[in-house]
């Protein structure tokens, strides 16, 4: 029987996904990168195809129009503020410029510390730079244990990391939290906060105030998730001046290219757009939830675009999904996430969720 595979995160045949480790005789529905499940705003497509015709120019050696957007966008100076291709990138550069005063230090493998499980990225990066990883545990709730972060921190310590809302489990911090880390920890530690998912969650530390009072914490956000440019790579990070110097001589000329730059200002400009995405997508995710909790798999409270099913029992449905054409994404020995899709995506889960049961 011919195999045929539809992803529901990407509009178009030119979103669908081919994985030869994976046989269906029906569709199979892709939960797994936490995508969009929307495509660009129609003025960031246009824009797209605008620059299509002058793909022979060079773009700006430096994004310094997607700096200023940024700025006014986060009420920050434009002197504090990094930019890269994707926050991935923006997160090397700070890991890279944070590592520099451990080894003049004597400390030759500097360390970074985050709640685990988390974004597989930040392995992958300590790996690259030549850092150890050392990671600290959840809360039940999915919340990251601050206490435990706070107590990893030692002198060869180079930054700690910490995603709000968390992948995989979408929780958020408060304030109070957040103040409560910075202060315990010694201020010469830059404190990143991974605010990836930040356009979905209702409640968000308000990060101007905690920059004022801590020149050690550094903001990463990124035009991958809520903004729908996950294939145009750009990423940012604002902080105080001194915060972010490093990370922006650590810039790669040309390496925003010039659609995604003008692309990238202009989704910072369509609030209103944007916020009807977000509330579709919660919409879908509340079905999803909702679906999940009936079927005796209950998944932890998210504010992001995704669903954690935790401990064996969401490893165990994951596959069971899987088998039934839905793919999410497996943290071993902790559990199970779905990215929440369309509509007609949360349709076709809802069913899969239904028959695996």
């Amino acid at each position: 029987m011919e195999r045929t595979f539809v992803t529901v995160l990407l509009p178009g045949p030119a979103g669908a996904r081919v994985d030869d480790s994976i046989t269906h005789s029906t569709d199979t529905v892709w939960c797994d990168r936490n995508e969009s499940a929307y495509p660009p705003l129609p003025a960031v497509v246009s824009a797209l195809r605008r620059h299509t015709t002058a793909a022979h120019h060079y773009p700006s050696f430096r994004p310094d129009h997607l700096r200023r957007a940024i700025a006014e966008h986060t009420g920050s100076d434009i002197d504090h503020i990094t930019v890269g291709a994707g926050a991935t990138a923006v997160l090397a550069a700070i890991l890279h410029d944070s590592a520099t005063p451990r080894r003049a230090a004597g400390h030759f493998v500097p360390r970074i510390a985050t709640p685990a499980p988390t974004f597989e990225g930040f392995a992958l990066l300590a790996d690259e730079i030549g850092l150890v990883l050392d990671t600290t545990p959840l809360l039940d709730d999915g919340r990251p244990d601050l206490a435990a972060l706070a107590a990893a921190a030692g002198p060869e310590t180079a930054a700690l990391v910490v995603c709000s809302p968390h992948n995989p489990t979408g929780a958020v911090l408060t304030d109070d939290e957040v103040r409560a880390l910075l202060a315990s920890v010694d201020p010469s530690i830059p404190v990143v906060l991974d605010q990836a998912y930040v356009e979905y969650s209702r409640d968000t530390p308000d990060v101007r105030m905690l920059l004022e009072e801590h020149p050690n914490l550094i903001v990463v956000r990124t035009f991958s998730k809520a903004h729908g440019l996950a294939g145009l790579r750009v990423g940012y990070a604002f902080g105080s001046a001194t915060s972010v110097r490093g990370a922006r001589r650590l810039e790669i000329p040309f390496a925003i290219t010039a659609a995604a730059e003008q692309a990238a200002a202009l989704a910072l400009g369509a609030s209103d757009e944007l916020a009807g995405r977000v509330t579709a997508m919660r919409r879908e995710r509340d079905r999803l939830a909702d679906a999940l909790r009936r079927a005796g798999h209950p998944a932890l409270p998210s504010e992001a675009n995704f669903l954690f099913v935790p401990g064996a029992d969401g490893i165990e449905f994951g596959r069971r999904l899987r088998a039934a054409g839905v793919v999410g994404r497996e943290f071993d020995g902790h559990g199970h996430r779905l990215t929440v899709p369309d509509r007609a995506g949360t349709d076709r889960v809802v069913e899969a969720i239904r028959r695996a049961r």
